[in-house]
């Protein structure tokens, strides 16, 4: 009897589990795919959105270093940099143009014409012939003549013909006493047949006009012909036509 009430509520459960236990079994299994796919989802929704956070993250992108050159920041110094000085060129002689103070006059600036005078007033007896043959009154021959005779009286006075040095005074064994002036323009003039002494030395400035000494007889080559002065020019040592140089 007792055997039969202690079973009852055995039975009874057994009953209870039979009838609902596939329920619960089921709900034990929804419960289990529910929690799993709550934290399976969970977990995927975790790792997106970290994914998405970490992408999202911006990324400042670094720019080169970059240094102004040189002559940039020279040129914004020079234009824009606070307390700057201008610069200011260096005065130059050469750049610097003259001024109209320095400039001489234009009639200063052009060379003077070489004043030339004649050195005896008389007219040419023998004339310069260094291409051709003349004939000599005194050796009775024909040969050159390296200058000009001019016609002068004994005693007359002989001129420099233009500003000059006298660099020798000698006597020349075939033209006598002589004097020789060099010129600034590569000539020198040669007077010969001069009376002794002459009338200046060598190493003495004289001017177009100045007296060298007198027409002599001391050229013995020409001591047959008339009273007269022998006047020769010579340029770099070349002889050359007096009358070129006279006129």
């Amino acid at each position: 009897m007792q055997n039969n009430e202690s079973n009852q509520p055995n039975s009874g459960f057994r009953r209870f589990f039979k009838e609902k236990g596939y329920y619960m079994l089921l709900c034990a299994c929804l419960v289990v795919v529910g929690v799993s796919g709550y934290f399976f989802v969970s977990g995927a929704m975790s790792q997106r959105q970290e994914a998405q956070e970490a992408l999202s993250v911006p990324v400042k992108p670094q720019e080169p270093e970059t240094k102004p050159s040189t002559s940039a920041s020279a040129s914004s110094n020079s234009d824009t940099g606070a307390g700057s000085k201008p610069s200011t060129a260096k005065d130059d002689p050469e750049d610097v143009a003259p001024s109209t103070s320095d400039k001489a006059p234009a009639s200063a600036q052009v060379e003077e014409e070489a004043v030339t005078v004649a050195p005896v007033a008389g007219s040419v007896v023998n004339d310069y012939a260094m291409e051709t043959l003349t004939y000599n009154a005194t050796t009775k021959d024909w040969r050159v003549h390296c200058g000009v005779d001019l016609a002068a009286a004994e005693g007359e006075a002989v001129l420099a013909a233009r500003d000059g040095t006298v660099t020798a005074v000698y006597d020349d064994e075939d033209y006598g006493m002589t004097v020789v002036v060099q010129h600034d323009d590569g000539y020198t003039s040669h007077y010969s047949n001069l009376a002794e002494p002459a009338a200046v030395s060598a190493g003495q400035t004289v001017s177009a006009g100045d007296t060298l000494g007198t027409v002599g007889a001391t050229a013995l080559l020409e001591v047959a012909q008339e009273p007269h002065l022998h006047f020769a020019v010579y340029c770099d040592g070349v002889a050359v036509d007096p009358d070129t140089f006279l006129s």
